[in-house]
C-alpha cells in the first residue's frame, strides 16, 4: 500500500514491513530461519507545507517569518531538525545509498542519502497504467516526486514503485529487520505486525536521542540570551580597557 499524509511541515519517505502475527509465530519456532514469511511494504509519503515548514519556520504565525525574528526562527527550527534526522532512531526513512539496488527505495532520480526534504514543498503523483510490453512487470507503476518553491527545478526526492511491488505480489527487497524486532511488537489481539524496515532501534540509541535532542533543544532556545549576554561582557571588557 502507498499512503500519503501531511501536516508535519516536512517531506519524507517511510517504509514499513508487514507480516501477519500467525506468520511470525511460525517463522520464531523454527529458531529464526534465514528465510522470512512473506511480508507486506508500507510505504508512506508526507508531504507539507506550502507556507511555512521546519526549514523555514514550524510556526505559522506572521511574526516568526518577518523581521526581526525571522532569522532567528528559520534558525532554530532547520538546525533542530536537522540533528533530528541524523541521530534520531526513525528507521522507517527510506535510505538510498550509491550503488544500492534502485527497487529498494523504489526507482527514480531524488537524492541519495535519508528520503527527506524540510523546505517548502509539495509533491505530484504520476500513474502509468501502460507498461511496456518488454517490461518485467505489468501491472503499472506510481511515480512520486516532492517539488521545492522554485520554478523549473528538478524534484527534491523522488521514487518510483510497482503495483505489485505496492500489493505484495513481487517482494520489495532491502529489510534489514530480524525475526526478534517482528516478535517483540506482536499482539495477540492484532492480526499484522508492522516494523521499520531497517528494525527497531536500541534502547542505548532511543535514549541518546532524546538526550541530544534535549540539550539542542535548549541551546537553541537560549541562544539570544548567550549572544547578547557575551555581547555585553565584551563590550563591557573594550570599555574599560579605554
Amino acid at each position: 500500500p502507498l499512503l500519503i499524509s501531511g501536516d508535519v511541515h516536512m517531506s519524507q519517505f517511510l517504509r514499513k514491513d508487514c507480516m501477519r502475527s500467525s506468520d511470525v509465530q511460525k517463522w520464531d519456532d523454527i529458531e529464526k530461519a534465514e528465510s522470512h514469511p512473506p511480508k507486506r511494504s508500507l510505504i508512506e509519503v508526507t508531504t507539507s507545507g506550502m507556507t511555512h515548514s521546519w526549514g523555514t519556520s514550524f510556526s505559522s504565525q506572521p511574526k516568526h517569518h518577518t523581521w526581526p525574528l525571522w532569522p532567528y526562527s528559520y534558525l532554530v527550527s532547520r538546525t533542530f531538525m536537522t540533528i533530528c534526522h541524523y541521530v534520531c532512531p526513525w528507521n522507517e526513512i527510506i535510505i538510498r545509498k550509491m550503488g544500492q539496488e534502485e527497487a529498494i527505495m523504489g526507482r527514480g532520480d531524488g537524492k541519495f542519502g535519508k528520503q527527506y526534504y524540510l523546505g517548502l514543498n509539495f509533491a505530484e503523483l504520476e500513474f502509468d497504467f501502460n507498461q511496456e510490453e518488454d517490461s518485467s512487470s505489468d501491472s503499472g507503476a506510481v511515480t512520486v516526486r516532492v517539488f521545492g518553491r522554485k520554478e523549473n527545478e528538478p524534484p527534491k526526492l523522488e521514487a518510483r514503485w510497482t503495483f505489485d511491488e505496492l500489493s505484495a505480489a513481487t517482494n520489495l527487497p532491502g529489510m534489514t529487520a530480524k525475526v526478534g524486532d517482528f516478535v517483540s511488537l506482536r499482539r495477540s489481539t492484532s492480526d499484522w505486525v508492522c516494523v521499520p524496515y531497517r528494525g527497531l532501534p536500541s534502547a542505548l540509541h532511543s535514549y541518546a536521542a532524546i538526550a541530544v535532542q534535549f540539550v539542542v533543544f535548549c541551546s537553541l532556545l537560549f541562544l539570544p540570551y548567550i549572544v547578547t549576554t557575551a555581547a555585553l561582557v565584551v563590550g563591557r571588557k573594550k570599555w574599560r580597557s579605554k
